[in-house]
């Protein structure tokens, strides 16, 4: 089939959350059919792979730059013309004239539209039915708005409420008109669902993977002295929730965790630290910055972490750990999207005290056997392959129409 792919970031490299599902799912696609990509490149390093995703997206491409002067303005101007800032931010005259004249000058079957931003593309489009398209919202993003908007001052506070509200309004508006909405978990669904109730029966499940040959247990040489236990943490760390999580880590279960085994060290691993997080760097605590790979930091690690506050959808770097077959301990907000057993197939706890406990039990005896059910578990419940099936009949239903 012939299909518009629409993407808030450009989906190479799968470096981060989003862009690890939008890579699954357009190589998925761009091996099966004929690829029209429009997406926006918010980081300059993404250039570099125009060239692949060119030769990808045989049908074409339009890729727009987005500086992040660019972000500060338009969040300026969706607060002064009452828009929501994340549709505000990627409205474009330039993307809104390519996606027209590829909908009138190429017979497009179908589309699929990655995350809300890019919802208003498509939502009014005189050149193709919403019931072809098939809207990729990942997570429940509304929410995450609203949880910010409880960890900062007053007048934040007010912005995040509100962009909950207008998001959730462009979110229920998409998935009333588009075929189908997908979301990353069961968990996702059921929330949203509740926050749409008139959309209920087209609102599916369709779960991050993970790529089962890279992220395995092997043997790497390891980052970390002999004589420690060295406990990790990856992702973004200029990611609020990771640089909340790693800090609350830091500052608050480590010194617990420490009581216990005086030869713990936690690593924050993970590009562009916030200066806040890398200004509680001292000898107990390595903010290591950008490393060419993660993997040797989570083979050797005693034990991973996810200690995040803020979070929805399912966190690729819980899964990642477990598909590594090493002891991990998550917030009940990094592990509610998964169907998982505390204590047999991974750690959960959500206050200091109780994650200090678990990260200690993750260290001591039995933790062999906890990590090879996490294994077990990615390897039946997030293998890409087995996940992207759902699209693929989603997409002749929608293409036969």
């Amino acid at each position: 089939m012939k299909i518009l792919f629409l993407s808030h970031r450009l989906p190479f490299p799968p470096n981060k959350g989003d862009k690890i599902r939008s890579h699954a799912l357009f190589t998925h696609l761009a091996a099966r059919h004929q690829l029209y990509l429009g997406s926006f490149v918010d980081d300059q390093a993404d250039f570099a792979y125009e060239g692949i995703v060119h030769e990808m997206a045989s049908g074409g491409c339009k890729l727009i730059a987005l500086p992040r002067h660019r972000k500060l303005l338009s969040s300026v101007q969706a607060l002064a013309n009452g828009a929501s800032i994340t549709a505000e931010v990627y409205r474009s005259t330039e993307m809104r004239t390519w996606v027209d004249h590829v909908l009138k000058t190429e017979k497009i079957d179908c589309a699929v539209v990655f995350s809300s931003a890019m919802a208003p593309y498509l939502l009014d489009s005189p050149h193709l039915p919403p019931e072809r398209v098939l809207f990729d919202m990942v997570d429940l993003d509304s929410d995450k708005w609203l949880q910010y908007s409880g960890t900062t001052g007053r007048i934040a506070s007010w912005v995040y409420r509100r962009e909950a509200k207008k998001l959730l309004e462009l979110e229920r508006q998409a998935a009333a008109k588009f075929a189908y909405t997908y979301l990353v978990s069961d968990h996702e669904v059921k929330s949203f669902a509740r926050l749409a109730p008139e959309s209920r029966d087209r609102i599916r499940a369709f779960c991050n993977g993970v790529n089962l040959d890279y992220f395995a247990p092997g043997q790497y040489d390891t980052p970390f002295p002999c004589k420690e236990t060295p406990i990790v943490m990856t992702g973004r760390m200029d990611y609020w929730p990771n640089v909340d999580g790693a800090s609350w880590f830091a500052r608050e279960i480590l010194p617990l965790v420490k009581q216990r085994i005086p030869d713990a060290r936690f690593y924050a691993v993970g590009a562009q630290p916030a200066p806040s997080l890398s200004a509680l760097a001292n000898p107990d605590v390595v903010v290591t910055g950008e490393v060419p790979d993660v993997r040797p930091y989570v083979a050797a690690a005693s034990v991973v972490v996810a200690p995040l506050r803020i979070a929805r959808g399912v966190q690729n770097k819980v899964l990642e750990a477990l598909a590594m077959g090493v002891p991990t301990v998550a917030t009940e907000e990094a592990s509610r999207a998964l169907a998982v057993s505390s204590g047999r197939d991974i750690w959960v706890a959500n206050d200091a005290r109780g994650f200090a406990d678990a990260v200690v039990r993750a260290a001591g005896a039995g933790r062999e056997i906890v990590a090879a059910n996490g294994r077990t578990y990615v390897e039946k419940h997030h293998d890409w392959n087995n996940q992207l099936s759902a699209i693929d009949s989603a997409l002749e239903q929608v293409g036969a129409r």
